[in-house]
């Protein structure tokens, strides 16, 4: 066996072939470099570990209670199950997102910061490259310290080593700086900063506030089903203690691994399967290449053998030429996922966990490489063998009689092609399932009716609370100085020519964000346990800039939210009127939330699908933004014209009112609500791609059919034509080929299609799995090419000079 010259001779023969040879590699190439993108993508977020210290064992600890799942839990819970849940984790530690403006150089910069317990290090390992974390000394002595990213440790203090024991500016507090994370470390991803649980002035954090993330590293031979298990008497002994906040109380412990990527894991796992079948649909056609190009060659491979060639060397020598084939459409391939990921993360910034960044590595080459050998060896070895194994006095008597292919042969290939077509229509049909199920979101009416507002975030520092103050008086006295700056911000704003109204809110509508949430009661009325409304801060104007209708009584004014120190006036929407003021007149009711001072229902609004397009409106109370001590905010202004050209006059007059405020995420409302479709919208987009090249690749292997068979029916159609048959018979004769091969495949096509609907039946959104006209439409779409594909061999067949055909033959 001489393999190189194998590879030598084999690179000769297919070079005399240019045709041949760059459509298998084309062929390979695509379906190659499909699904070796979204491997890599998939191998990156879904099968990689997280880069942390024994990344195996770190799992998230979430409270489970009706109707809150994986959610937060309080301060006091939270110390009760550290206490007491030894058996199950080595380290146990929480968290609680915030964000601070930090001073530097004269400039204000929003910051992402956690508060984390001493605990959240030992869970990771202490993943520190300088200085330290902070434990319980400084915890309990409630010290301002703070841990840095290394990102921005690098951006904005140079990289330098002296920075620890500097004090840095948050919020106008000083805090010292005590460590520095190692650049692998970011957890949560968005962190930038970390600094303690408790700071000076924190007041007792009461047990109904639920506000705290819990990460743990399981003991070693100790899993997450076990975790819970051993959580679960301690949950009971909470519920058992404390109904009034723990009722029905459970904890789940799942991995960390699970929960940052569980949002993505059926999409990927879709797309990869999707990927899949673009491949097998590439194997098809370059299997139907390599048998036309095994009978093309009969007489060739049958006058070797007649000289003595044994059957092992034919057979060799033709998957050698599989071999390059191979090798060069997975290198191509290779070459083509690169972009494609690149492609593929710019598509979906956001919504991709960032904790492996999808890169072509020795794992996806390997696995390239194994389907491109897997490739070879099913589709090409029994196409190699078949014309080795010819008999020589059979395949060059055909050659006298210019035929090289037998009936079986022909068979096989439409076979081959209806494969294609089948394959191709399951894909397709996932991809219009898909691209119907978008377009009935994007028309949901959001509950926004502006079309033309502009929006950003704004984060303001607060009064620093110091140690001693009491609770009340902070709150005054932050209220009182909010309140001021957000009069000065809404007057200047108000000023700028073109804008007909402004909104300030602690939220965006419509934005895919769920909110603050809290129990709340109704005097008079018994509510059940689930009981939850979603609370939102809006200032008087918000519900005219963003077009929510005020259904009954009416929306804030200029008094409401300066009575007394909690509001004493709320609107509610729709859905808690519904559901919660059943029968009654809702501006004759109240409800208790925040203190036991009953609040006065004044107004009904529109309801506004906040969570997202595909989520029903949640129940909402609406408080005056008079009364909210929150720093980060959202700024709206409605106006005439493009509402992005008041991007730079928007940012402008903020800076003009507020120099100090960090100004960001400047955005169309329409971008807003757009952002909530991203996942969807990504998804739609791959797999119409990966339906376009199954379409493209099933069309040129019908073709590709077809032509043989009219090269190989030459002398037939040259009879037909001498005996009197007209074009349009010609034309019957050939599309009657092309539908044996079209009409099973679409029948085939259509159990995949029913398949692909069941495999992403989660996906959707107002379509059925087994849509009718989605099908329809796929199944037109495929004959409609599929008969494009048969129309030039068709029109070449009826061109034939008959005298000339039967010549030849």
């Amino acid at each position: 066996m001489n393999l190189p010259g194998d590879l030598r001779q084999a690179w000769r023969t297919l070079c005399a072939r240019p045709g041949f040879f760059a459509t298998a590699v084309l062929t390979l190439t695509l379906g190659i470099g499909a699904l070796g993108a979204i491997f890599t993508v998939y191998d990156a977020v879904l099968l990689k570990p997280l880069p942390f210290a024994d990344a195996e064992r770190l799992v998230r600890v979430t409270r489970e209670q009706p109707p809150a799942q994986r959610s937060t839990i309080s301060l006091q819970a939270f110390q009760e199950w550290r206490d007491r849940s030894g058996a199950a984790f080595d380290a146990i530690g929480a968290f609680s997102d915030d964000t601070r403006n930090l001073t530097h150089d004269g400039e204000a910069q929003r910051l992402n910061v956690y508060r984390v317990t001493p605990g959240f290090w030992d869970v990771f390992g202490q993943p520190l490259a300088l200085g330290r974390a902070f434990g319980d000394e400084e915890e309990n002595r409630s010290e301002r310290v703070v841990v840095l990213s290394d990102v921005l440790w690098r951006n904005q203090f140079g990289a330098d080593p002296a920075v620890i024991g500097r004090d840095v500016e948050l919020n106008g507090e000083s805090f010292r700086v005590i460590g520095v994370t190692s650049a692998a470390f970011r957890y949560p991803s968005d962190a930038q900063v970390w600094i303690p649980t408790f700071l000076p002035g924190d007041t007792t954090f009461h047990r109904g506030m639920n506000f705290l993330r819990t990460v743990a590293r399981l003991r070693p031979g100790v899993s997450a089903a076990q975790a819970r298990e051993i959580m679960a008497p301690i949950t009971d002994w909470q519920a058992r203690t404390y109904p009034d906040h723990h009722a029905n109380l459970s904890a789940g412990v799942t991995e960390l691994k699970a929960f940052v990527s569980g949002g993505v894991r059926q999409p990927l796992g879709m797309l990869l399967v999707a990927a899949a079948l673009v491949l097998l649909v590439a194997c098809a056609n370059l299997a139907n290449l390599m048998l036309a190009r095994g009978q093309a060659r009969a007489q060739e491979l049958a006058l070797r053998s007649a000289l003595g060639a044994d059957r092992s060397r034919l057979v060799r020598q033709v998957l050698a030429e599989s071999l390059v084939i191979g090798a060069i459409g997975a290198a191509a391939g290779l070459l083509l996922a690169g972009p494609a990921i690149a492609a593929l993360t710019a598509l979906a910034p956001d919504l991709l966990p960032p904790y492996n960044t999808p890169a072509i590595d020795l794992r996806v080459i390997g696995g390239i490489a194994a389907v491109a050998l897997a490739t070879l060896l099913l589709f090409g070895l029994a196409p190699a063998w078949r014309a080795a194994a010819a008999d020589p006095l059979q395949a060059l008597a055909g050659a006298t009689r210019g035929q090289t292919g037998t009936r079986a042969q022909l068979r096989g290939r439409r076979i081959l092609v209806s494969a294609e077509i089948a394959l191709a229509m399951a894909v397709l049909a996932g991809a219009g399932l898909l691209i119907d199920s978008l377009r009935q979101l994007e028309a949901v009416d959001s509950g926004i009716g502006s079309p033309q507002v502009l929006t950003a975030s704004i984060s303001i520092t607060l009064p620093v609370r110091q140690p001693g103050d009491d609770n009340d008086e902070w709150a005054a006295r932050a209220i009182g100085q909010l309140k001021a700056r957000l009069d000065a911000i809404e007057a200047r704003l108000r000023e700028l020519p073109g804008v007909a109204s402004v909104a300030i809110a602690n939220r965006l509508p419509a934005s895919g964000d769920w909110g603050w949430n809290s129990r709340f009661s109704v005097p008079g009325r018994t509510l059940d346990d689930q009981a939850l409304a979603e609370y939102r801060f809006v200032s008087s104007d918000y519900f005219t800039t963003f077009g929510i209708p005020v259904e009954a009584g009416r929306a804030f004014d200029a008094s409401d939210g300066t009575r007394a120190l909690l509001p004493t006036e709320v609107l509610v929407n729709r859905a808690f009127a519904t559901r919660y003021l059943a029968g009654a007149d809702p501006l004759n009711e109240s409800l208790v939330i925040f203190g036991d001072q009953p609040k006065r229902i004044v107004g009904v609004v529109a309801d506004v699908h906040q969570a997202g397009l595909d989520a029903p409106p949640n129940t909402e109370v609406y408080f005056p933004i008079s009364k909210a001590a929150v720093g980060d905010l959202a700024v709206a202004i409605k106006v005439d014209g493009d509402a992005l050209a008041f991007a730079e006059p928007l940012r402008r007059a903020l800076r003009e009112v507020a120099p100090d405020v960090p100004v960001h995420s400047i955005r169309t409302m329409d971008q807003v609500t757009g952002a909530t479709l991203a996942m969807r919208r990504f998804n739609m987009t791959l797999m119409s791609v990966f339906a376009g090249v199954a379409l493209l690749l099933a069309a040129i292997g019908l073709y590709g059919v077809i032509a043989y068979t009219v090269g190989q029916r030459r002398r037939e159609i040259g009879l037909r034509q001498a005996v009197g048959a007209r074009r349009a018979d010609i034309h019957r004769l050939v599309l009657g080929d092309g539908l044996r091969m079209i009409v099973p495949g679409l029948a085939l096509g259509l159990v995949g299609a029913l398949a692909i609907g069941r495999l992403i039946a989660a996906q959707l959104y107002g379509v059925g799995a087994a849509d009718p006209r989605v099908l329809g439409t796929v199944a037109a779409v495929l004959v409609t090419v599929a008969l494009a594909a048969c129309a030039i061999p068709m029109r070449r067949a009826a061109r034939v000079p008959p005298m000339e055909a039967l010549r030849d033959g």
